[in-house]
């Protein structure tokens, strides 16, 4: 998930939340209902919908969740009063409960909610329980990143958050239904038999020539039935081209990706194909229907199985055209209809026309100038836009600008203003689409070219076009992110020509993903430099170096090019040169510093990178960003270690500042800490552990896929070291099925994650490492260190002969991980002596010392089976180099048994 996108999302949210004020219980039981998804009794409020005194809020049926609402202004202040009353009477009220919810509508104040979860978690009567703390922002962040997804969720809360449906709207990319424009007719007797034949089959395909209504069909079904789907789905034709396209094609919520053919299974969903492709294989369509999930098709062409939509009737179409201004004569009409019959499209031009000035007689000599639709030189649809062009040609000619047939509403009520919108939707000209786009119908985009936008209309709309990014830009990103997602052919087609402003690369560059980069486009940013020498820099000039260094380098990385490295070296001195450019502003200069500094580390200069991270700490705009870079390099050396500790604290301590803080630093600093040395590591743990649960948790069950990365890192750890602190993480996390994970790295972390869970759980460790294990095999592209976790698994579930089948296939036995675990797998088989042979090769590559107790008590192990003198040598050994507590403990209660039994 894009992190700006994100937090810019979770920001307005929740300073809508902020202002629900006397609703908020409303809202809030709505809220809690949708997250938890179980039966809850909601008695704070009376029918009337006025607060009932003396009643806790809301609890679930089996008394085990009680959840208390406020709306207090001061509600993070002081000692938390409101706070305190509110839990003092949830406890009261729900003596069994196991999980207590506190929501408020106020921002959290970080220092201090944590210092009260501290306090309140201590209490002899929390024993067992969980406390969940909810402000406006970590109710806002399950919006973002859980609830979006559904519709039926989002229409329930948006009375309250109207900026909830309006995200939901801004994404080009999130295939929402579009809503039927204003005055849209209703054809009941469609819709009746769209039922009848869904009620028959979960696939309808519905099909005609263009301008009929396919679409527009489709979209009044799907707002019509809206209430009886959990989501409803718009894909484009040229999305999904066979059945099995659908397998792969996401639906994006506020940039979080979710499973379609998953969804359909799972959820009654309705999915809309636009303009579908003739072959589509409907009886494969209707498997991937679950209970209650329907598939609508929209095709052009009729087969059996279809549903041929009827034209408009003759009094239909008479009260069509007698929308006009001026009465359609009798004869004029009887034309029309030989003409084109009830076609909508071309009836509903026709009525444009008169509206903008034609005259019936001009309409007549049309159609007796063509004859019969579609026949003919000259089509209805040309000649009748022709009589358009003059009152039209300023909002049709963004389009001939463009070269396509959709443009993002805001962009273009900029460029046109709302009133030429309202023209291109009144003259029907325009097709449903989602709700932030405007498109053209197929029909009248074809008939536009070049002509339609003159070289000093392009050129306004060029420079239309920068004013919009740069202001874009400003403010939380989405507006930049879905117009460039939108106008990607034409942007990519300007910056090719050569001499366009910054904007439109910079927004090409901030919405590819890295292996869409076109480094012909990108060009050599040390070019873009010399283009600045000695003057102030144009509007996102610098940040378009900065995303093109950044960007190259991600291409070069993802394409596994040996030379990433020494091209990101030869571009280092475009940071420099910038540096010196005349009134950069505050933000420019500290990213500057900091992504030169982000650039240093990947090329191997960690000094000169942790000293440019302390200096944007030290300067005017301090990035916790660079915080989370200078702990990654702190981590693990002794002389950095006060440091170090700082920077974790300044990001997950009491006084932390939120401002900029993300979850993603928040859980890269997490990520980081199970890697530094012994005592560094348990004391920031032990010292932050509540705000480590809460963040993971909080972060996992928003959908953060980096929270499991950070529990299956941090996990490895805890699950020795702090066994409770990983069971109530581990119990918290959402379960999610096997099939439904996208891509390896959510496979690898969940695999790890069962792991370590089934060496806490002895009762259930058979099934916890079966889950592990097919994990493991559900990767597609295993690395050797996903190979390495699994042959360890295996030996963990007594397989050893299929670990090293597993390890022996690899291309290099050479690192000490994988001769540790060779040896542990032939010690398991019985051959103490290849074992040992194993283990010393593995002993002399070690260099992180704090795993060479492990290997140390290995080698005893291993020693001990050969019954070797003086093999208790290496467990005194494996001793003194332990740097965990509990792992000490353990080892000492091994020494004595071993020298109590020589005795």
């Amino acid at each position: 998930m894009n992190p700006k996108r994100r937090t810019a999302l979770i920001g307005r949210l929740a300073n809508g939340i902020g202002y629900i004020a006397t609703d908020f219980e409303k809202f809030g039981g709505q809220f809690i209902q949708a997250i938890l998804d179980l039966p809850l009794d909601h008695r704070g409020i009376n029918l009337l919908g006025y607060p009932v005194a003396g009643v806790v809020d809301t609890t679930s049926g089996d008394g085990k969740i009680v959840v208390e609402y406020s709306d207090q202004k001061k509600y993070f202040s002081g000692d938390m009063g409101k706070a305190r009353d509110d839990l003092a009477h949830a406890l009261a009220g729900a003596p069994t409960a196991e999980q207590v919810f506190l929501l408020s509508g106020q921002m959290s104040r970080p220092q201090i909610a944590q210092e009260f979860e501290r306090e309140v978690l201590a209490m002899p009567e929390m024993r067992g329980r969980t406390l969940h703390l909810w402000g406006a922002v970590e109710i806002a962040t399950q919006l973002v990143d859980h609830l979006i997804i559904s519709d039926a969720v989002v229409r329930k809360l948006a009375p309250y958050l109207p900026d909830l449906e309006r995200i939901r709207e801004e994404e080009a990319a999130s295939r929402i239904v579009p809503e039927p424009v204003e005055g849209w007719l209703q054809r009941t007797d469609i819709d009746e038999e769209i039922v009848a034949r869904l009620n028959k089959s979960p696939v309808l395909a519905i099909s005609g020539v263009g301008g009929l209504g396919k679409t527009a069909t489709a979209q009044a079904f799907a707002h019509l039935h809206q209430a009886e789907y959990h989501l409803r789905i718009w894909l484009d034709g040229e999305e999904v081209r066979r059945v099995q396209d659908l397998q792969a094609l996401p639906l994006l919520r506020a940039g979080e990706s979710r499973n379609i053919v998953g969804l359909m299974q799972t959820l009654p969903c309705l999915l809309v194909i636009d303009d579908a492709s003739d072959d589509l294989d409907i009886a494969s369509l209707k498997k991937i229907c679950g209970d209650g999930s329907h598939i609508l098709l929209t095709q052009r062409s009729t087969a059996a199985h279809s549903y041929s939509l009827p034209m408009l009737d003759r009094p239909q179409s008479q009260a069509l055209l007698g929308q006009a201004g001026s009465p359609c004569p009798e004869e004029v009409f009887e034309t029309i209809w030989a003409t084109v019959k009830g076609h909508p499209l071309s009836l509903s031009l026709i009525l444009a026309a008169v509206n903008q000035g034609a005259t019936w007689d001009d309409i007549l000599d049309d159609c007796q100038a063509i004859g019969e639709m579609e026949t003919g030189g000259r089509r209805l649809t040309d000649i009748l836009l022709e009589r358009l062009r003059a009152s039209l040609s300023r909002e049709l000619s963004v389009f001939a600008w463009s070269g396509l047939p959709v443009c993002d509403e805001d962009f273009l009520s900029f460029a046109i203003k709302p009133l030429g919108i309202r023209k291109l939707k009144t003259n029907s000209l325009t097709a449903p689409d989602r709700n932030r786009a405007i498109r053209l119908h197929d029909v009248v985009d074809a008939a536009l070219d070049e002509s339609w936008c003159t070289p000093e209309r392009s050129a306004e709309l060029d420079r239309l076009l920068d004013t919009y990014l740069v202001e874009a830009s400003r403010g939380e990103g989405l507006d930049l992110w879905r117009n460039a997602r939108i106008l990607l052919p034409k942007l990519e087609a300007m910056v090719a020509k050569g001499d366009t402003p910054p904007s439109f690369l910079f927004a090409l560059l901030t919405t590819w993903d890295a292996l869409e980069t076109k480094p012909e486009l990108v060009g050599n940013p040390l070019d873009a430099v010399k283009r600045m020498t000695g003057r102030k820099p144009e509007p996102l000039e610098v940040n378009m170096v900065i995303e093109s260094i950044e960007q190259l380098f991600l291409f070069d990385k993802e394409q596994q090019d040996p030379a990433a490295q020494d091209r990101l070296r030869e571009r280092l001195v475009a940071f420099d040169e910038m540096l010196g450019l005349p009134e950069l502003t505050p933000r420019e200069t500290a990213e500057l510093l900091h992504h030169k500094g982000k650039a240093l580390k990947r090329i191997g200069d960690l000094p000169a990178a942790a000293e440019l991270f302390e200096e944007v700490l030290k300067g005017p705009l301090p990035l916790h960003e660079a915080r989370l870079q200078l702990v990654d390099l702190y981590k693990g050396h002794s002389e950095k270690e006060a440091r170090a500790t700082q920077l974790v604290d300044e990001m997950l301590g009491p006084s932390a500042d939120s401002k900029g803080l993300t979850y993603s630093v928040l859980l890269g600093v997490i990520e980081r800490l199970p890697s530094g040395s012994g005592q560094w590591r348990s004391g920031l743990i032990d010292r932050h552990a509540a705000a480590i649960e809460r963040t993971i948790i909080s972060a996992a069950n928003a959908g953060a896929q980096h929270a499991f990365d950070a529990f299956a890192a941090l996990g490895r750890y805890i699950s020795v070291e702090r066994p409770d602190m990983f069971r109530a993480i581990f119990k918290g996390l959402p379960e999610v099925e096997l099939e439904r994970l996208q891509t390896d790295r959510e496979r690898a972390a969940r695999a790890e994650i069962y792991c370590e869970a089934a060496r806490l759980s002895p009762e259930m460790a058979g099934e916890l490492r079966e889950k592990a294990r097919c994990h493991y095999l559900a990767i597609v592209k295993p690395m050797s260190f996903h190979h390495q976790r699994h042959a360890e698994l295996l030996i963990d579930m007594g397989r050893p002969e299929t670990a090293e089948g597993i390890l022996r296939k690899l291309t290099s036995l050479d690192t000490e991980w994988l001769e540790r675990l060779m040896a542990r797998s032939r010690l398991a088989q019985g051959d103490a002596g290849e074992a040992k042979e194993w283990i010393e090769k593995a002993l002399i590559k070690l260099k992180a010392e704090r795993f060479r107790s492990e290997f140390l008590e290995l080698r005893f192990d291993i020693r001990q089976a050969l019954n070797e003198e003086g093999a208790v040598d290496d467990l005194e050994a494996a001793l003194a180099a332990s740097q965990k507590e509990n792992e000490r403990s353990r080892l000492e209660q091994k020494l004595n048994g071993v020298r109590s039994g020589s005795q």
